[in-house]
């Protein structure tokens, strides 16, 4: 696992309007939409403790539950710190998605998990719940929402709890995902 360094931080580039992570050695270009960042996402910030607390605890879910490279894990955990710390919330939109009847119950430790849309279905990283809704994460490259309108890879949604469900057994194969 790529570890953070005490030099790292966040700032926001002008020219090209995104949110970047400066890793000493090299820049991270998040997947955060300029439009929906908070206001202090413009500042320069360290990358604090905070951050790498949930950077590392994002990294061993995903490495856990779905096997990936290092480099994808470093990517999804790093766009999951970002949009955590600097995108405004948003109420659900949970109309986009097919409500689980029968879904499994997941387990607490289950945070990769399948929403299906009315065109497809797509694989989410849970970011933050509670007992009514959650914030998701988009893993899969793009999920087709309606007509017009598509999600693109690690955009957020907030769904209500009855949208989501387990990944199918048949995906995971001991906490490892299959492409």
């Amino acid at each position: 696992m790529l570890q953070a360094k005490a030099d790292w931080y966040w700032f926001y580039d002008l020219e090209s309007h995104t949110l970047r992570l400066n890793m000493t050695e090299f820049t991270f270009v998040t997947a955060c939409k300029a439009s929906k960042l908070l206001p202090n996402a413009k500042q320069t910030q360290s990358f604090n403790v905070a951050d790498n607390q949930s950077y590392c605890e994002f990294y061993a879910v995903i490495e856990e539950q779905l096997g990936l490279s290092e480099a994808a894990c470093v990517q999804i955990a790093l766009n999951a710190v970002a949009q955590t710390k600097f995108v405004r919330p948003e109420q659900p939109k949970s109309w986009y998605f097919v409500p689980q009847k029968h879904a499994h119950k997941r387990t607490m430790f289950e945070q990769v998990v399948l929403l299906q849309s009315q065109y497809a279905s797509a694989e989410f990283l849970i970011l933050e719940e509670n007992k009514d809704c959650a914030n998701l994460m988009l893993l899969s490259k793009s999920l087709q929402l309606d007509e017009r309108k598509i999600m693109k890879q690690f955009e957020c949604i907030k769904v209500l709890q009855d949208r989501i469900s387990s990944l199918p057994k048949s995906t995971i194969t001991r906490g490892k995902y299959q492409a």
